[in-house]
């Protein structure tokens, strides 16, 4: 019989949102008995185009630290493009002491960041800077003295006893898995894999088999618990059309987004819709109207991108499926017209939605 995982459900917020809502939606959170943890995504300034400001991800999470005292709390994601290796692992350091050791480092391109920045992502590629940035990372939390020089990194430093200090050695890091390769380091290298928004069921199962795939490259034996993460768009009311009005413009924007700047196609044929339902958004892209393409998202589309949005009922039966399909780690970004309707969805889906759910295949063959 194959071993199954009781899926673990948290909620992940970019930090353009308000530090005092942040601490909002952590406490409820929290109350609302979210194992999964409350989740931190990076946001950069590239979301001022929609009338947000972007906050420090490490400060939010600090601020979300200070007001939750059980759950588990996560990067998901940062970008090693953004600071050098040994800068995010004093960062990733300090917010795991503040949390007494809660803390989940999540690292990935972030490519809708990266873009304004002077990187040649050619000669910069994703799986050696990831690799490098882990094992840097890993070596500075161990408190060993070493020398490394890898072919984009280069850091030394002495040995300082952390465990002494009360401080953990080794801080669990995931990674964020667009495409197949940085599926296949996530299997050999990673502690989770987390995919990206817009995660189907059929995605959801091609990025296992890509993980496991790495892990055999290097002879490694995934854990029957490997978490498997997924953001996924999240609107849960007791009125089903306000939470699906509420998803719509998000769901949009990723589908731009994907378009745009990802070049594996399998996200969106992942969905079951022909090619050609992506035809007005390519339009819209070509004409400098991607920003207003909300009209342009049906219930299908968020339906077949398992988009959790609804009542209860319908937000059950939608986890569910990414939940058969593997993803034991569902990361609700929890979208609403303010901080009340997203409490409320925190709500929710702690009382009536999670409680339910059944348990899933584990990602271990």
């Amino acid at each position: 019989m194959s071993a199954t995982v009781s899926p673990k459900v948290g909620v992940i917020f970019k930090s353009y949102e308000p530090l005092s809502s942040m601490q909002a939606y952590a406490r409820q959170t929290e109350a609302s008995n979210m194992n999964g943890g409350f989740w931190i995504a990076e946001a950069y300034h590239w979301f001022r185009q929609y009338g947000l400001e972007a906050r420090g991800c490490f400060t939010t999470l600090a601020a979300v630290s200070m007001v939750t005292e059980k759950i588990p709390v996560g990067l998901g994601i940062t970008s090693p493009y953004m600071r050098h290796p040994t800068i995010q692992a004093s960062e990733a350091a300090a917010i795991d002491e503040l949390s007494n050791g809660r803390f989940i480092m999540g690292i990935g391109v972030g490519k809708v960041g990266i873009e304004y920045l002077e990187y040649d992502i050619d000669a910069m590629k994703p799986v050696p800077v990831h690799r490098e940035s882990i094992e840097i990372m890993r070596k500075v939390w161990s408190g060993e003295q070493y020398e490394y020089e890898g072919k984009l990194f280069k850091s030394s430093m002495p040995e300082y006893d952390r465990a002494g200090d009360g401080l953990r050695t080794d801080i669990p890091i995931y990674v964020g898995a667009t495409g197949p390769f940085m599926q296949r380091l996530a299997g050999k290298e990673s502690d989770g894999m987390l995919l990206a928004g817009l995660t189907s069921p059929v995605f959801v199962k091609y990025a296992i088999d890509n993980m496991q795939q790495g892990a055999k490259t290097v002879g490694r034996k995934v854990p029957t618990d490997f978490p498997v993460g997924g953001v996924i768009l999240c609107s849960c009311s007791e009125d089903g059309d306000k939470a699906r009005d509420a998803t719509r413009s998000y769901t949009g924007t990723y589908v731009v987004n994907k378009i745009r700047n990802i070049k594996n196609d399998v996200i969106l044929a992942g969905s079951g819709l022909p090619d050609s339902a992506w035809d007005p958004f390519r339009k819209a892209i070509a004409e400098g109207t991607q920003d207003n393409v909300t009209h342009l998202v049906t219930d299908e589309m968020m339906r077949n991108f398992t988009v959790i949005s609804g009542n209860p009922d319908d937000c059950l039966e939608i986890t569910q499926e990414l939940v058969d399909a593997g993803l034991n780690l569902p990361l609700l970004e929890v979208v609403g017209d303010d901080e009340a309707d997203n409490l409320e969805t925190i709500r929710l889906m702690g009382e009536h939605v999670v409680p339910r759910l059944k348990s899933g295949p584990s990602a271990a063959e």
